[in-house]
């Protein structure tokens, strides 16, 4: 029944992207240059619903792409995005942006450290887009693909004009992430207080981490899936990671967690995934992240879901994550397959374990 259920949500979604695709007009003689009121720039300053395809040499410029406020409509199709100091593509409070069949790899060369975020695709408080079928490798920043609300991650000097736009409904599928250094392959979060994250799909992708691939060039690929609820009174709801391929991740290959107070991960489903050699989750955000705290697994994990109660986190109100699920995943060559600290009216049901020494721990308390 899942199943069908999954194809029946998937061919529509797939059938709205062909249908709106027809739409698009090419517009010519695409901007380049300065974005905003800092020194931050762009090889594509993108237009309300340009295509972009074809060679976007970013070599000397902040952005491969800049799709700013209220720019819609934009689709970006078999494209090569390469050589921007930070971001490949970055997209801020719009909705409807497509970025399809592309190879948008090699940025991130000379981050700014300013911007305290950088990966090769970067949406913030983006909603109702898609990110499919893309390359995505060779990062020398903070790995692959991140949908965040929009928030004080968004680099200085850039317009936003509504900095409690939230992440919703965005599809990201069947890309291939590698070799991205120093951050995670895919990020879904809410990074502002009380911001949202909700019903986005991360469905079919493959991310490699540095344990079975080569190490990058300025750090280690760190692989992995996240949903996050990371700043206080933050939320991540009803968020699907569905049958992706995670190997080698310097983290939980996929991890489910609430950090901040009053922070919450609800009805989260973790399905069908293939998750091999996951790691420790040690590499933190501060100041709700400790590496030493309890709710973080005790040696290599597949799959974690929980909500960090520590002391920094306990008042006013402590994060929380219930209903998520994981179900139906097969999860290789483990200390242990799944990990719960803090997380209640839960399933875990139909998981198959391969060499894991331990199928299931939890913790529950103040670590």
């Amino acid at each position: 029944m899942r199943i069908l259920v999954v194809s029946i949500v998937l061919l529509f979604v797939f059938s709205v992207i062909a249908v709106g695709a027809t739409s698009y007009a090419a517009i010519p003689n695409s901007q380049s240059g300065q974005i905003g009121i800092g020194n931050l720039t762009a090889a594509v300053i993108a237009q309300k619903g340009e295509v972009i395809t074809g060679t976007v040499n970013a070599t000397g410029y902040n952005f491969g792409v800049y799709i700013g406020p209220g720019v819609t409509g934009v689709l970006i199709y078999h494209a090569h995005i390469f050589g921007a100091s930070d971001h490949g593509v970055i997209a801020v409070d719009t909705s409807g942006i497509s970025i399809i069949d592309s190879n948008i790899s090699n940025n991130v060369q000379h981050a700014d450290h300013a911007i305290p975020d950088d990966k090769e695709v970067g949406f913030y408080g983006v909603s109702n887009s898609y990110i499919i079928g893309n390359v995505i490798t060779g990062s020398k920043g903070d790995g692959g693909i991140s949908v965040y609300s929009s928030s004080s991650l968004v680099p200085t000097g850039l317009p936003v004009p509504n900095v409690n736009a939230s992440g919703d409904n965005n599809l990201i599928a069947d890309n291939y992430i590698a070799n991205d250094s120093q951050g995670c392959g895919i990020v879904v979060a809410a990074w502002g207080p009380g911001q949202t994250v909700a019903n986005n799909w991360v469905y079919n992708n493959v991310v490699m981490g540095d344990l079975l691939t080569s190490h990058g060039p300025t750090g280690f690929s760190v692989g992995t899936i996240v949903i996050a609820a990371d700043f206080p009174f933050s939320s991540a709801v009803n968020n699907v990671v569905l049958d992706n391929t995670v190997i080698g991740g310097l983290e939980d290959g996929i991890i489910v967690n609430a950090e901040a107070p009053g922070a919450a991960d609800i009805g989260n489903e973790i399905a069908g995934n293939y998750v091999k050699l996951g790691a420790f989750q040690r590499l933190n955000n501060p100041p709700f992240d400790n590496a030493s705290d309890l709710n973080l697994a005790p040696a290599p994990n597949g799959i974690a879901i929980y909500a960090n109660l520590m002391p920094s986190t306990a008042k006013p109100a402590p994060p929380t994550a219930k209903g998520n699920i994981v179900v139906d995943n097969t999860i290789v060559d483990e200390a242990i397959g799944i990990w719960v600290a803090n997380a209640y009216n839960g399933a875990y049901v139909g998981n198959v374990f391969e060499n894991v020494s331990t199928n299931f721990q939890s913790f529950y308390g103040t670590g």
